[in-house]
């Protein structure tokens, strides 16, 4: 089935040039950053066009005025792959759901849909390695499935297989032409999907390459079934064996391919023999993958990857064409003639290489990046601060949608080298080993404290007179900002730094150490007490109470304390067990009868932080339980006793991420992805009656921060996708 619509220009006119507002989900304003970059990107048959496949959808790059011109396939998002046909009249794409839409260029109308058939046994499979065929009537992919009763955070997961297949899509058909089923018995999730079993189309669509296992290349013709033949791949040193990926030549006679390290070859396909034996096109590097194409001139290109640079190979003369600086890149792509290499890296970039102009690569601004894992408003409602991991920090311009200014992390993992101060006026961010101190309402920078910091949580004083850093695993410095120098380093301890506070009032300083806490005198910068934790977390958080008198520690797990600052000692605990009073809960009756009609387990995590409202008056906590009983739990701040239960509905059975209103009234909450979503709510609870008053659906996937402006007329929420979204709350609370 073709189903085609008239065919009209699909892109945007070059004046409708504000893509913040393209595509939005009801009830949002704006969205901020333009999705994850796991996609891959495409050039058009012509090398006018340059397509990016987002975790939000499609962005078509206009390459001659380097503008965009369209965004589609937002439906779902989470896209894993995508593909033109050779006359340019099809563009395909994959997600991370198992499926695969086939759109016409023309109007980008979707023309057919795929629905890869799913595993019985449970399971699920990204698609990976989609290719037309040089007639545009059949795909080729490739989806690695995994087992759903895994655990879901496991470093190792057990799998099903990856599943190669050819579809004849203009029959519409879920039952391909072909399909080959390679078995993996472990798949190692810090890989990249795609250097494992690649495969290739020949362009007469006769013949299909692809690794059946590690270390074995395969060529079978698709109308007989038959193999014709088989390639080792066991010459690479390194501990991966095997290609990263695979290429036909437009004769059809050779096959290209790279390994997982620094090597390149070409097979003949025919006579089973090295066309080019396996040959070095850079030096041996700790992180090296090699992507190869033919131009239509049949000479073959190698860009080859490092996690700091590109080099360009001329496989067929033997020779570098050209080097340039890319740190930690992700997707790339060649243009069918190998003129132009587009490639995104992990700090949002999306850089440019084109042969006419090798000397200068040229950078998009795409604003493409990692999930944002922290959100924080300005004091003025001006600026917004988003954290992204790995990208770093940038800070937005809230009116005018832009970039004010970009933070690149010095660390792999961006949390913990950023802060603001309480009064959301001065921002602290870590960079090339040294701290900077910024007026987020000026953009100014108002100090610079040099002697490097850690990974670790930087803390301003209540007043924003000073700020501790930790400029050793173990070993915490207190800056005067005024006059940016350091004032105390507090004796170094020998575990490592888990977490710092200052009191409310300034009078005295925490901090957690593996094994034990200590509270510190700021007048003269005593020790006071150092007392042992009952036991040890993988993570800690310190949360102050409003009277400036207790603190809390809160672990992953139980038990949360509280203790007395003046004497050190151990003075109450946070209740965290099932709540028996029933008139606590709110929810809809069935979830709270389920919910209390199970034994209390010892399997229970805080997920996120223990947040108070902003006017002291209750804490709030998210609770997850084995069997799915999660809740949204609020305490009175002065007993500690639970005050409102809420038990979340359908579409929010895992909240992952909460703030307060800054009138304290209201709190938000965004939910985690579960099987079957297409789109993640955001909640807007009434603290009082624990009413749910509002529900924004927005994202195709995990929330993870949210933070309201100061004034109380924005929320802004942002997720694993990679883009922040701008929620009017006006009409739906009163601050």
């Amino acid at each position: 089935m073709e189903n085609r619509t008239t065919s009209t220009p699909a892109l945007r006119p070059l004046t409708d040039t504000d893509v913040t507002t393209w595509e939005l989900p009801d009830g949002a304003i704006a969205r901020l950053g333009r999705g994850g970059i796991f996609g891959g990107t495409a050039f058009s048959p012509d090398g006018t066009a340059l397509v990016v496949a987002s975790t939000i959808g499609c962005w078509w790059y206009d390459l001659d005025t380097m503008k965009l011109r369209a965004f589609w396939n937002t439906e779902r998002g989470m896209l894993s792959d995508i593909a033109f046909s050779q006359d340019a009249r099809w563009f395909a794409t994959g997600n991370w759901d198992g499926d695969v839409v086939v759109f016409d260029t023309q109007n980008l109308q979707c023309v057919a849909k795929i629905d890869i058939p799913k595993n019985p046994e449970g399971v699920i499979g990204a698609v990976r390695n989609l290719r037309f065929s040089q007639d545009g009537q059949h795909l080729t992919l490739s989806h690695l499935i995994v087992n759903l009763d895994d655990k879901p955070f496991s470093r190792e997961r057990t799998g099903r297989g990856r599943y190669f297949t050819v579809y004849n899509w203009k029959e519409n058909t879920d039952t391909p032409i072909d399909s080959f089923t390679v078995p993996l018995k472990l798949v190692r999730m810090d890989v990249d999907p795609h250097t494992s079993f690649p495969n290739a189309l020949s362009p007469d669509k006769r013949l299909v390459a692809y690794t059946p296992v590690p270390h074995i290349t395969s060529v079978i013709h698709l109308e007989t079934g038959e193999q014709i033949a088989e390639f080792s791949d066991e010459y690479t040193d390194r501990v991966r064996k095997g290609c990263y990926r695979l290429v036909f030549s437009p004769c059809g006679k050779y096959l290209a391919a790279c390994d997982c390290g620094n090597k390149y070859h070409v097979w003949n396909v025919h006579n089973g023999t090295f066309e080019i034996s396996p040959t070095e096109y850079m030096e041996k590097r700790h992180i090296c993958r090699g992507i190869p194409t033919y131009t239509s001139d049949g000479t073959l290109l190698v860009a080859g990857l490092t996690s700091k640079e590109v080099v360009i190979w001329n496989g067929t003369k033997q020779e570098t064409v050209d080097t340039f600086e890319c740190w930690m890149p992700l997707s790339s792509s060649f243009s069918n003639d190998g003129s132009q290499y587009a490639i995104t890296n992990r700090r949002g970039e999306l850089q440019l290489w084109t042969k006419e102009t090798a000397s200068t690569v040229q950078s998009l601004p795409t604003y493409l990046t990692r999930g944002v894992v922290d959100l924080r408003f300005s004091k003025d409602n001006r600026t917004l601060l988003s954290c992204h991991d790995p990208a770093g920090y940038r800070l937005w311009n809230v009116n005018n949608r832009d970039i004010k200014q970009t933070f690149h992390s010095p660390f792999t993992n961006s949390v913990g080298v950023v802060s603001t101060s309480p009064c959301r006026e001065l921002l602290a961010a870590v960079e090339d080993k040294q701290v900077r101190v910024w007026n987020l309402t000026s953009g100014t920078q108002v100090a610079e404290l040099k002697g490097g910091s850690m990974k670790v949580d930087m803390v301003f004083s209540p007043t924003a007179e000073y700020l501790a850093t930790v400029s050793k695993p173990n070993t915490i410095k207190i800056w005067h900002l005024a006059s940016s120098t350091h004032i105390a380093e507090l004796p170094q301890n020998r575990s490592r730094i888990k977490s710092m506070r200052f009191s409310p009032t300034g009078e005295y300083f925490v901090s957690i150490y593996g094994e034990s806490f200590t509270i510190w005198n700021t007048s003269q910068w005593e020790k006071l007490h150092q007392v042992p934790l009952p036991e040890q977390s993988s993570r800690w958080q310190l949360l102050c109470h409003p009277n400036g008198k207790h603190f809390l520690t809160v672990p992953r797990e139980n038990p949360i304390l509280v203790w007395d600052l003046k004497s050190g000692e151990q003075v109450g605990s946070l209740d965290t067990t099932i709540c028996l009073n029933s008139s606590l809960y709110r929810g809809t009756p069935q979830n709270i009868q389920r919910y209390q009609e199970q034994q209390e387990t010892i399997s229970q995590r805080f997920w996120g932080k223990l947040r108070l409202s902003p006017c002291g008056t209750r804490l709030a906590g998210i609770i997850r339980r084995s069997g799915m009983r999660n809740e949204i739990r609020l305490w009175d701040v002065t007993t500690l006793d639970p005050y409102i239960i809420i038990i979340p509905p359908t579409g929010c059975q895992k909240p992952q991420t909460f703030r307060f209103s800054p009138c304290g009234k209201y709190i938000a909450v965004g939910a985690q992805w579960q099987d079957g979503q297409t789109r993640m709510s955001v909640r807007l609870w009434d603290v009082e009656t624990g009413e749910n008053i509002h529900t924004f659906w927005g994202h195709p996937t995990d929330v993870w921060s949210l933070d309201f402006s100061p004034n109380g007329e924005l929320l802004a929420s942002g997720s694993y996708d990679g883009t922040i979204l701008l929620w009017d709350v006006k009409p739906y609370i009163n601050p």
